[in-house]
């Protein structure tokens, strides 16, 4: 009987070994880092990278940041155009918004991914994320005013925007350091709140002058998002607060380690 038990865990141990064996080969070892440039974002004078750290074979973590620096507002056709299909916004003041405002922004991206391949991290994925991002303006606005002569309204604008939505995409990894990702499709909703302030002497508006002003300023917007402004003797202020759908898209080279 002892014997028989003796050999029944010789048996049981060499094959818990074999099978644990088996299990470690079943998942090669692979690069659990990325690093990452989007190719796309150059084209629109952004700077755009992303880290992503593996969980598991089917499963990652990661955190984009994108940074774009001063200059025109992007897309500036498309919006032009869109602001011209709008009735309401087909205004001198809006037009110059989108030719002359400068922008600048920023964003963080963290997101969750879950991979559909056979390869570790590789292949189709979905990524729900979520977005906080932070914007810039400059806009050098000449008012004209009743007289005919124009106000200099050097407006500075701060946008803070929120947004969520998921990510379609897919990963394939060449050789041992390099990577590609195509984020095909990545429908998105943003909250947007911004504001612009002026801040000088406006002594010499009339009355008449100062509610042009503000309904100048007020009919700039975008899909009926109009702005609130004030314009007092030392300052002109405007506020607005979007909801938008939006896309987020991209190629990516990465490097992998």
């Amino acid at each position: 009987m002892k014997k028989t038990a003796l050999c029944t865990l010789f048996v049981l141990t060499g094959w818990m070994g074999r099978a644990q064996e088996s299990a470690t080969r079943s998942v090669e070892p692979f690069p659990k880092n990325n690093v990452k440039i989007n190719l796309f974002a150059l084209a629109l004078r952004s700077f755009s990278f992303q880290y992503e750290r593996s969980l598991s074979p089917k499963t990652s973590v990661a955190l984009g940041f994108r940074f774009m620096p001063k200059g025109s507002i992007p897309f500036q056709s498309t919006v032009r155009n869109a602001m011209e299909t709008d009735k309401g916004d087909t205004t001198d003041a809006g037009l110059d918004f989108v030719n002359n405002a400068k922008v600048s922004s920023w964003a963080i991206t963290p997101e969750f991914r879950y991979y559909f391949g056979k390869k570790p991290n590789n292949g189709f994925y979905i990524a729900p994320f979520v977005r906080i991002a932070g914007y810039n303006i400059d806009w050098y606005y000449k008012y004209k005013k009743s007289d005919g002569t124009y106000k200099p309204v050097d407006l500075k604008g701060r946008t803070t925007a929120f947004s969520g939505g998921f990510l379609l995409g897919a990963q394939w990894h060449f050789g041992s350091h390099v990577s590609l990702d195509w984020w095909i499709l990545g429908p998105q909703y943003a909250s947007y709140n911004l504001s612009l302030e002026a801040s000088g002497d406006f002594t010499d508006l009339t009355t008449e002058d100062k509610l042009s002003l503000e309904e100048t300023i007020e009919s700039i917007g975008f899909s009926g998002n109009k702005f609130n402004a004030t314009v007092t003797n030392t300052s002109v202020k405007a506020e607005n607060k979007i909801s938008l759908p939006g896309l987020r898209t991209g190629l990516c080279l990465g490097f992998t380690f």
